[in-house]
């Protein structure tokens, strides 16, 4: 019996040891503002994409896109151009760019698909303008034939 009251104040003396290292908490002043500040407005954009486009090509002819420069967006900073599917290449074009001739040499034999995008400020791009191109080889005439829907 002696030893549980024991127990019970040597318990009770840490609790009350143990309060007065804690003590209580004391007010302090604290300065989380900043006296400045700043303000700014924001504006979205789009780069437009090239809305007419037409294509020519023939016997002995390179495939040649031409293009009306689309109105209105973001100002555009160049043309970005691919050509996928049975022929591939791409490339890059001035902002003032209104056309591009693709030629069997650059490309080779076969058919494929020509998507054209105007590029705005930080690269960003207008939607694709899509057009179609051949180069066909008989014995040593070259045809290309293309269109644009």
């Amino acid at each position: 019996m002696r030893r549980g009251r024991l127990r019970i104040v040597v318990a009770a003396a840490a609790v009350a040891a143990s309060a007065a290292l804690i003590g209580t908490a004391q007010p302090t002043e604290a300065a989380w503002n900043d006296g400045e500040r700043a303000t700014g407005t924001f504006a979205s954009g789009s780069v437009a994409a090239v809305t007419q486009m037409t294509c020519t090509a023939g016997l002995l002819q390179p495939v040649t896109f031409n293009w009306t420069a689309p109105a209105g967006g973001l100002t555009r900073t160049g043309y970005r151009w691919t050509v996928t599917g049975g022929l591939a290449g791409s490339g890059t074009l001035a902002a003032g760019a209104t056309s591009l001739q693709l030629t069997n040499g650059l490309l080779g034999i076969g058919s494929g698909t020509f998507s054209l995008f105007a590029v705005g400020p930080g690269g960003w791009e207008s939607a694709a303008k899509t057009g179609s191109l051949s180069f066909t080889t008989v014995v040593v005439n070259v045809n290309s034939t293309c269109s644009v829907p």
